[in-house]
C-alpha cells in the first residue's frame, strides 16, 4: 500500500493521564513515517500551563524522530488559550520549549537553512485581554524567533485593527461565532487549511476540487478517537480507537478504504466558504474566493446539480470584479435554463449580450428559452443567429430542428419543411427530424409524405407511442380505416393515457 503523507495532525489534548498519552504517543511515533518536509502537527490544548507535561512528553518524542531521520523536518503549532491571567506562565512554557529545540536551531543556523523543528504557537486570546498584554507576550516570542499566530473570533475580532499587534503576528485565523472551546477551534483551523488548499489549487490551476482534502487527521486525546477529517470529527464519525487500537496498519488501511470514500469534499469546499463569507478578508482574498465560486458552480453544472451550481455562481457575482463576471453570467443563464427559469436566464444572458454576441451557443441557448416561454418569432431570431455562426454539425441540426418547430408552431408548415428538409439532409437517425416532418406535411395535407416520415420516426424509435398516433391520423385523413385503427391501437399499447388517441378509436369503430 502507498503510504500516505500527511499534511496535517491535529491532537486535541485531554486531561493527564499516564497510559493514555503512551498512546497518543505511540501513534505519533508511528504516523511520523507517513509526514513529509511540509507537515504541519497542531497541539490542541484547553490551558498550556496545566497540560505542559503533556506537551512537554509530545515535544520529546518528536525530537526523538527527528533525531533519528536527519531529512525529515516538522512544524509543531501549539494551540492554546491566551488569558490575561496566564501570560507569565504561558512565556516560562515557551521558553522552556524554545530550548528543547536549541540544537535544531543551532544545526539550522550551521547549514543557514530552515531548521527541521519549527515552533508555531497560536494564541486564542479572550474578550477580556488588552492589546498590550498580547502584544508584550508576542514580542517575547519573537525575540525567541517563535512566529506567532492569532485566532480571533466574533468577540475579538477588534484585535485585528491593532498595527502594532499585527506586525508582531505570523498569521491570523478566524473562528466562526463566540465559541473558544478547543473542538471549535480545531474545526476552524481545519476550515481555514480547507480554503487555503482551495485557493493554492486555483491559482495553480489544479483544479481537483472534487478529490479529498490534503491527507489529515485528527486525533482526540479527551475519547480516543481518531477522525479522518473535519467532516467526520463534526459528525463524530471516528475510524478508530488509539486506546484500543492493536494495528495501526489498520489505521492506515481505514483511512482509505472506508471513511474518506464516503465523503463530498466538494461539498465540504462549498461549506468552508459559506463559513467564512462574514468574516473579514482582504479585496484580493474575495476576489479570489469569488473566482473559487465560479469554479465549484462549473464543477456542479458538469455534474447537472444546477441548483447548488446557480448558488454558487450567484454568491461568485458578488464577489468577482465586473470585469471578470461576463462568463459566470453566462453560466448562471445556462443553470436557469437547465430548471426552467427561462425568465431568469434571459436576464443573466442579457447582461453579456456585447461580450458573446456571434458565439452560436449563446444564441442557441436565448432562442431555446425565447421557444419555452412561446415566443417562437423571437427564438427564431436567436436560432438564425446560431445558425449563422457556424455551430459544428450536431448543433447545427439541433438548431434546424427548433427552427422548424417554431415555424410549426406559428402556423408556418412550408418553411417549417424547408429548414426541417435540411437537417435531414445530413442528420442521419434522428427521430425528432421525421416526428416534426411528419406534423408539417400533415398539416401541409401532405398525407402521404407525412406517413412516409413518421414511418421513419417509428423505425427509429419503435416506442413512439406519438408517432404511431400521428400515422393514425394520416391514415384516417386518407380514408385507410384499418390501417388507422391499427395504428391508435399501437400507440394505445405503447401509452394507454392518450385520450385524444382513445376518443379517435372509438368514433373509427364505430364508423366501421
Amino acid at each position: 500500500m502507498i503510504k500516505p503523507a500527511f499534511k496535517k495532525i491535529y491532537i486535541i489534548l485531554g486531561e493527564h493521564d499516564k497510559k493514555n498519552l503512551e498512546w497518543v504517543l505511540q501513534t505519533l511515533s508511528f504516523l511520523y513515517s507517513h509526514v513529509n518536509l511540509t507537515s504541519n502537527i497542531y497541539l490542541v490544548s484547553e490551558n498550556l500551563p496545566a497540560s505542559m507535561p503533556q506537551v512537554e512528553r509530545i515535544q520529546k518524542n518528536i525530537n526523538k524522530f527527528l533525531s533519528e531521520h536527519l531529512f525529515a523536518r516538522l512544524y509543531v503549532h501549539i494551540v492554546h488559550p491566551a488569558p490575561p491571567s496566564a501570560m507569565d506562565d504561558i512565556r516560562l512554557c515557551y521558553k522552556y520549549l524554545k530550548q528543547s529545540t536549541d540544537k535544531f536551531d543551532q544545526e539550522g543556523y550551521r547549514h543557514q537553512e530552515l531548521p527541521r523543528l519549527i515552533l508555531l504557537p497560536v494564541l486564542v486570546p479572550d474578550d477580556q485581554i488588552k492589546p498590550i498584554q498580547l502584544i508584550d507576550l508576542l514580542d517575547v516570542l519573537k525575540n525567541s524567533f517563535l512566529l506567532s499566530s492569532l485566532y480571533l473570533n466574533k468577540d475579538t475580532l477588534n484585535l485585528a485593527q491593532d498595527e502594532k499587534l499585527l506586525s508582531l503576528t505570523d498569521k491570523i485565523y478566524y473562528g466562526i461565532g463566540n465559541s473558544r472551546e478547543m473542538t471549535d477551534v480545531v474545526c476552524n483551523l481545519f476550515r481555514q487549511d480547507i480554503l487555503d488548499d482551495s485557493l493554492d489549487k486555483l491559482e495553480n490551476n489544479d483544479l481537483s476540487m472534487t478529490k479529498f482534502c490534503p491527507d489529515s487527521l485528527i486525533i482526540s486525546a479527551q475519547d480516543g478517537n481518531v477522525y479522518c477529517c473535519m467532516d467526520a470529527f463534526l459528525k463524530n464519525e471516528g475510524m478508530a480507537k488509539i486506546y484500543e487500537m492493536h494495528s495501526l496498519e489498520k489505521l492506515l488501511a481505514d483511512y482509505y478504504q472506508q471513511d474518506k470514500l464516503k465523503r463530498d469534499c466538494l461539498g465540504c469546499r462549498e461549506q468552508v466558504l459559506d463559513s467564512f463569507v462574514d468574516l473579514p478578508k482582504s479585496l484580493d482574498t474575495n476576489q479570489k474566493i469569488g473566482a473559487l465560486l465560479y469554479h465549484f458552480g462549473m464543477l456542479r453544472q458538469d455534474s447537472e446539480d444546477d441548483f447548488q451550481a446557480i448558488k454558487n455562481f450567484k454568491q461568485s457575482l458578488n464577489l468577482s470584479p465586473i470585469e471578470e463576471t461576463n462568463p459566470v453570467y453566462f453560466r448562471l443563464g445556462l443553470g436557469y435554463t437547465k430548471i426552467g427559469q427561462y425568465d431568469q436566464a434571459l436576464k443573466a444572458f442579457n447582461s453579456v449580450e456585447l461580450s458573446y454576441q456571434g458565439q452560436y451557443f449563446f444564441h442557441f441557448y436565448k432562442g431555446l428559452c425565447y421557444f419555452e416561454t412561446g415566443d417562437y418569432a423571437v427564438a427564431l431570431e436567436e436560432f438564425s443567429k446560431a445558425l449563422q455562426s457556424e455551430p459544428q454539425h450536431d448543433d447545427q441540426i439541433r438548431i434546424l430542428i427548433y427552427m422548424g418547430t417554431c415555424f410549426n408552431n406559428l402556423g408556418k408548415y412550408e418553411q417549417a419543411v424547408g429548414e426541417l428538409e435540411k437537417a435531414k439532409e445530413t442528420a442521419g437517425n434522428v427521430k425528432e427530424v421525421y416526428n416534426a416532418l411528419g406534423f408539417s406535411y400533415f398539416k401541409l395535407k401532405d398525407y402521404d409524405k407525412s406517413i412516409e416520415n413518421l414511418k421513419i420516426a417509428v423505425e427509429i424509435d419503435p416506442f413512439s407511442a406519438i408517432d404511431y398516433a400521428s400515422l393514425g391520423s394520416n391514415y384516417r385523413e386518407k380514408g385507410d380505416l384499418y390501417m388507422a385503427i391499427g395504428m391508435y391501437e399501437k400507440a394505445l399499447t405503447l401509452d394507454p393515457g392518450m385520450s385524444s388517441v382513445r376518443e379517435h378509436l372509438e368514433r373509427l369503430n364505430e364508423i366501421s
